[in-house]
């Protein structure tokens, strides 16, 4: 069964239910589909038109309706024992989730669904299939039940990003002037792998005037330089779960702009850490953490400064304006300030934590040294705060 599994799953999902008045929920986001199953089916991402569906009817009753070629995985990961398939190419999975939800006589029900994740060309085979059903889009409520963690789940978040921080750690301390991006990047990955990750999950790197292209690849023609800022945003997968992680270095030799923005960074990072507490708004850490970018004369840019992190890289609530949720013990944030200098170089730095019931507990190895790191240069692995 996947690491992680809430035990109060079930117990959420039938919450949605009664609050919304669903005669049955069909949990068929991947992210969804894992938190209702406790299952982690990786092709569910890699091929999300092999459709499956959790249903949970307002009695109780759970079924799966899933691609036959995942019978067997499904058998083994999750207790719902009632796994029905389809065939691929020969069945289409929608009409096949129709023909379940009709034997069970609700083909006339109130049927919640995640909309924001199924097609629209395969919900309109399902309206077709079910002309009388009403469907009811839950993927935002139940993923605002996923933000709180159990703690078997943030210790697999936990183990994740430490994994994470570690492959980073060593890698750029092996890293040298001269290497191309591509080397540094694949390093990091490496150590990933070294340190459990089973794939990764996406490798942001730039350096020198790439900086600012944040969500690009590391190219292999680009090397780097002494005097260059390296910027990365990496993340492993571990089973179900990923890590979120970023750090910015020197090549050597950094300039004094360099070395004044990356310190400012890391102080606003490390005060906005510090306000997390049980009882503040998501809304309140944006605009906290955007006063200080302006206390600190660095430029503010960002819709969001953090957020919530679990099953999905981005999940709700996000740390913005407008955003009115109360932080609660249980969930799990990722604070990322990022800002650019005078000569549009970029800086960024990312660390994981948790609510606790008196503030918060860094799940990453440790925050950022204030001193901007150079490249080649050993840092000690930090204690958790």
């Amino acid at each position: 069964m996947t690491s992680g599994l809430n035990p109060d799953a079930l117990a959420n999902v039938r919450a949605v239910i009664a609050e919304l008045g669903l005669d049955a929920l069909a949990a068929s986001s991947p992210e969804n589909f894992t938190y209702v199953t406790g299952a982690h089916v990786p092709t569910a991402r890699l091929l999300p038109t092999r459709h499956g569906f959790a249903v949970t009817t307002a009695a109780g009753k759970q079924f799966l309706v899933v691609i036959n070629l995942e019978r067997n995985l499904l058998s083994a990961e999750t207790p719902i024992g009632d796994i029905r398939t389809y065939v691929e190419f020969a069945d289409e999975p929608v009409e096949r989730f129709a023909e379940e939800l009709q034997q069970e006589g609700l083909e006339r029900g109130r049927i919640g669904l995640d909309l924001q994740y199924l097609p629209a060309a395969a919900f309109m085979l399902l309206q077709r299939a079910l002309p009388a059903a009403e469907f009811v889009d839950t993927t935002t409520i139940l993923g605002a039940y996923r933000a709180h963690k159990s703690e078997a789940e943030v210790a697999a978040l936990e183990k994740a990003t430490k994994g994470t921080h570690r492959a980073v750690l060593d890698a750029m301390a092996a890293a040298r002037i001269g290497e191309s991006e591509k080397v540094m990047s694949d390093r990091i990955a490496a150590n990933m792998f070294r340190y459990g990750a089973d794939g990764t999950a996406f490798m942001c790197f730039g350096s020198g005037r790439y900086t600012h292209l944040f969500h690009a690849p590391a190219f292999d023609w680009v090397h780097v330089s002494e005097g260059d800022v390296v910027r990365f945003d990496v993340g492993g997968q571990y089973g179900a779960w990923s890590s979120d992680f970023a750090r910015t270095y020197s090549a050597g030799n950094p300039t004094a702009l360099q070395k004044q923005t990356y310190a400012a960074l890391i102080d606003i990072e490390t005060a906005t850490i510090d306000i997390i507490r049980p009882g503040i708004r998501a809304e309140d850490v944006f605009f906290f953490c955007r006063d200080q970018f302006k206390a600190h004369g660095l430029q503010f840019y960002m819709p969001h400064v953090g957020h919530s992190f679990g099953l999905e890289l981005h999940e709700s609530p996000m740390l913005r304006a407008g955003e009115k949720t109360v932080l609660q013990p249980g969930m799990v944030f990722n604070i990322e300030p990022s800002t650019f200098d005078e000569h549009r170089v970029a800086y960024h730095t990312e660390d994981l934590l948790v609510v606790t019931e008196t503030g918060y507990r860094l799940l990453t190895l440790g925050l950022a040294p204030r001193d901007m790191p150079v490249i080649g240069q050993t840092i000690a692995y930090p204690e958790s705060r």
